[in-house]
């Protein structure tokens, strides 16, 4: 591991950004994942405790929820669009086939960037508390803890 990162201090829109690219909403420090589907417990550079109450979960599905419920009506609305400016008889099948498409690959494909931005949010909307500093200061500084110490990408 190259060290610990230091945490800057960004704006909301700049933390929610940098969570909607996949990264810590606290640092910008990539790598927050194990897996596709398993995010770290904390940041592998700043030591942020992604998880900091029961119900984490509940946030990611809202996003995710969001993002695919979005896209679902975007094409509902261009399709209902071209139907009744080029007033086609067309069928309705293939667009709601589409849309099971969506809802199906869409959670799936968004998950860890939905992960990283309700972290995101999450850390705009309540932001750290002195103890939360601290316990991200001294996990950060101890370089790790175990099956979280793999080398972060930055």
């Amino acid at each position: 591991m190259t060290g610990p990162r230091p945490a800057s201090r960004v704006g909301p829109l700049a933390t929610v950004w940098r969570g909607m690219r996949g990264r810590c909403g606290r640092c910008g420090c990539r790598g927050l994942f194990r897996g596709y589907f398993r995010l770290r417990d904390r940041c592998p550079c700043c030591g942020y405790r992604f998880r900091r109450e029961e119900g984490f979960l509940a946030g990611v599905y809202l996003v995710n929820f969001t993002v695919t419920i979005g896209l679902m009506w975007v094409l509902l609305m261009t399709f209902i669009i071209w139907r009744v400016g080029s007033d086609a008889n067309s069928a309705l099948w293939p667009i709601l086939l589409l849309c099971l498409a969506v809802a199906i690959v869409v959670p799936v494909v968004a998950y860890p960037f939905a992960a990283a931005t309700w972290a995101a949010l999450d850390l705009v909307m309540r932001p750290l508390e002195p103890g939360e500093e601290a316990d991200a200061a001294t996990w950060s500084a101890a370089e790790g803890d175990g099956d979280d110490a793999e080398p972060p990408t930055r």
